[in-house]
């Protein structure tokens, strides 16, 4: 059985945990007060950062049409607008930023079911994540999607770009698929760890389905419809 957890868990949280057993055992037997006090918040910090790689199965729901957009991370909605992309698509596109709080889930999930065609990672700055400049400067990586031609239609939409955007306390991102890979809506697609960001442009013409503020869910709550 898969226990729901990133990969990387045990590998960060092993060793927090095992230094706040030995100073609570320590500072039981020597009666040391700050060996316990220090032991104890260690524990609260690994029972956190268990709750921040936490990854449980989450089917994507069924009666989605053929156009709809997933989102593609859990958090909190703060940009909607038309922006020029200028590294993939060079041209306007619907932006859609989505930002993760520590407490947040932070796996992503395909937004579409569709095609890789491009994937750049690029080392940058620890801005805060909500930042207005941080789609631009910190450390990044990129997917670049060609979605499915829904059924009907003459040619396939245009691309997409699903950006995971480092926060001020991440500096490790994850994307698990590579150019020439298929995906399915809902299926994982990457992680960040320890606060971040995600930004989705559509291509112009897209509709949003989502305001600034409203809290989403990956692969679980509509973001948008493609044109």
């Amino acid at each position: 059985m898969r226990l729901p957890f990133m990969k990387e868990t045990w590998s960060m949280v092993l060793p927090v945990l095992g230094a706040a057993i030995l100073l609570v055992l320590w500072g039981v037997r020597s009666q040391r007060t700050w060996a316990l006090a220090l032991g104890s918040v260690l524990i609260v910090v690994a029972a956190l950062m268990l709750n921040f790689f936490r990854d449980f199965e989450r089917p994507a729901p069924g009666g989605l049409g053929p156009k709809t957009v997933l989102s593609p991370a859990d958090g909190l909605i703060t940009i909607v607008r038309e922006v020029q992309e200028p590294m993939h698509l060079k041209k306007k596109a619907l932006q859609i930023a989505i930002f993760m709080n520590p407490l947040d889930n932070h796996v992503q999930r395909a937004p579409v079911d569709g095609r890789v065609v491009g994937k750049d990672y690029y080392p940058g700055e620890y801005l805060a994540a909500y930042a207005d400049k941080a789609d631009l400067v910190n450390e990044q990586a990129h997917l670049v999607v060609q979605p499915d031609k829904p059924a009907g239609s003459r040619k396939p939409p245009g691309l997409m770009v699903i950006k995971q955007i480092a926060g001020m306390l991440c500096h490790r991102v994850k994307t698990d698929e590579a150019v020439g890979d298929r995906i399915a809506r809902g299926q994982r697609i990457g992680r960040i760890l320890l606060g971040s960001r995600v930004d989705l442009f559509l291509p112009l013409g897209s509709k949003s389905l989502v305001k600034v503020g409203d809290r989403v869910l990956a692969g679980q709550t509509p973001l948008g419809e493609l044109p």
